[in-house]
């Protein structure tokens, strides 16, 4: 199994495993550079990214769902299409600035924002202005609309 630059096409990381999964983890134990990974597609489903140093890895349509990516380094990584459904440890630090993403994120991050029980009104008035956006979350209709 190889990971690959998502431009040149060069391997950043080969093993001998049997599943994308695997080769990551073992990537990430051996501290491999990630940086620019071609990891379009993949099925990361529950995957430990713990760490990993995916700056500018194009995850494009992945799926990251139950994925752990705590203190993961997603900065300028392609998030478009990426299912984030359940993952845990996506958090606002430096390491999430300028990550490409599309409605599909833009909703559900919106959705969860409209959730939130502000007592300020400055952050009620945000939560207005986005309500529209919220409920384009592709699981409203199963958490409900915001209304």
């Amino acid at each position: 199994m190889e990971i690959k630059h998502k431009i040149t096409g060069m391997v950043l990381f080969a093993s001998s495993s049997r599943s994308l999964k695997a080769c990551i983890k073992a990537a990430i134990k051996a501290k491999a550079d990630l940086r620019w990974a071609d990891l379009r597609w993949a099925d990361l489903q529950g995957a430990d990214l713990r760490w990993a140093d995916l700056r500018e890895a194009n995850l494009q349509g992945a799926n990251l769902q139950g994925a752990n990516l705590r203190e993961a380094d997603l900065r300028e990584a392609d998030l478009r299409e990426a299912d984030l459904d359940f993952s845990s440890g996506f958090y606002f630090g430096c390491s999430s600035f300028s990550i490409k993403a599309d409605l599909r994120l833009a909703a559900q991050m919106a959705y969860h924002f409209c959730r939130f029980e502000f007592t300020d009104d400055e952050a009620k008035k945000a939560q207005e202005a986005l309500k529209s956006l919220a409920n384009k979350f592709h699981r409203v209709d199963e958490c409900g609309k915001i209304k």
